[in-house]
């Protein structure tokens, strides 16, 4: 049994695809290890891990302020990792914070370098620490995973890191949780079908507004029987799709229901008639494994990893073309035979995917190393 240091100090309250990413870790090493966990105060009260292998401590809430806590964590933490009985570091979110020194063998896992693809997407101050601090410090991580191909490449560009530093290590998602089996059927979220896409409305990284606009050019009897459905949590650059919506023609048609909780998301998926992500780019794309599981044809991107995860289960448009996005729904929507293939495939390719594979390697590299 190893004891592990894990760091949730970018756990977002709970709202992003990183806070996803350490609860499932998490739960995952605690099976057989002891993990101490470090979250901020405001986030302990909300993890919904419990188990007797798991130690959550906290730091103020004060520390939460993005600068503070990424200097904190940079320098003040290795020192009181030292202090402390663990055998191994576990940094789940090694794009946004990492430590000046690394007391024990360390693990990172890293998500994506979308910034690099997509103008403007952060402030010059988060540019900076992306491009010019995050590669100094992440080079002298013993072990750094790349949840895909695609950001294992953008690494070995970008950062210029010896390609035997960085192992690729898939996510993988709740399968108890999704799957095609209907349930509460009474139950409706909408009450008309509805394209479904789930993701925080931030601007221009997740492509919200290509997506509105595809819709609106769609055959109005596509329009009249489906909704366009786009749960998520107003972030960066958000109000300017929020806006957008409040003055669309479809305004009735299009639906910005907000942060949608784990607990309704399997419903969310098994109730929509088709996926599309049009995300301009991905480190890996989580919720295209969940629709595909939940047994629903998933359209996406053709750029960064989201082609890679899908394989043949999906089909891919140009995210920048609306024309595009809007004859692939209508590709899709139109053909039974297609969707009904789709979603056979989809339900294959899903099985590749699991936190529990993911967690093995972890543990893996870290009984070679210790």
């Amino acid at each position: 049994m190893l004891k592990i240091f894990v760091s949730g100090l970018a756990y977002d309250s709970g709202q992003s695809g990183i806070s996803d990413y350490i609860e499932h870790v998490a739960a995952e090493l605690v099976q057989e290890n002891e993990v101490v966990l470090f979250l901020m105060e405001n986030d302990r009260e909300i993890f919904p891990v419990e188990h007797p292998n798991l130690d959550i401590e906290t730091i103020p809430n004060w520390l939460g302020f993005p600068v503070l806590n990424m200097i904190w964590h940079l320098l003040i933490l290795p020192f009181r990792i030292r202090k402390m009985d663990v055998d191994c570091i576990f940094l789940p979110a090694g794009n946004r914070r990492l430590l000046s020194f690394y007391p024990n063998f360390t693990i990172v896992t890293f998500h994506d370098l979308s910034q690099f693809h997509i103008s403007g997407k952060y402030d010059p101050w988060r540019m900076f620490y992306i491009k010019k601090i995050v590669p100094h410090f992440l080079k002298k991580a013993p072990s750094i995973m790349a949840i895909s191909k695609n950001t294992k490449q953008d690494m070995l560009e970008f950062y210029d890191l010896p390609e035997s530093q960085i192992t690729i290590n898939y996510n993988g998602y709740d399968s108890q949780l999704f799957q095609p089996e209907e349930q509460n059927q009474n139950n409706k979220i909408l009450n008309k079908d509805y394209f479904l896409y789930l993701a925080r409305i931030e601007h221009p990284g997740k492509n919200h507004l290509r997506l509105i606009k595809a819709y609106e050019r769609l055959p109005f009897q596509i329009k009249d029987k489906y909704d366009l459905y786009l749960p998520g949590k107003v972030w960066s650059g958000g109000d300017v799709v929020v806006d957008y919506v409040e003055n669309s023609p479809d305004i009735d048609r299009i639906h910005l229901p907000g942060f949608i909780t784990s607990q309704q998301l399997p419903q969310l998926y098994r109730q929509a008639s088709l996926y599309i992500f049009p995300s301009l780019y991905e480190g890996f794309g989580i919720p295209l494994i969940e629709a595909m599981a939940s047994g629903v044809p998933a359209i996406c991107s053709d750029t960064s990893s989201l082609p890679e995860i899908g394989g043949s289960a999906v089909v891919t448009f140009d995210p920048k073309d609306i024309d595009h996005i809007k004859n692939s729904i209508i590709k899709v929507i139109n053909d039974d035979h297609k969707r009904k293939e789709m979603v056979e495939k989809g339900l294959e390719r899903a099985k590749i995917f699991s936190w529990e594979k993911h967690a093995e390697t972890i543990l893996e590299e870290f009984e070679n190393n210790i």
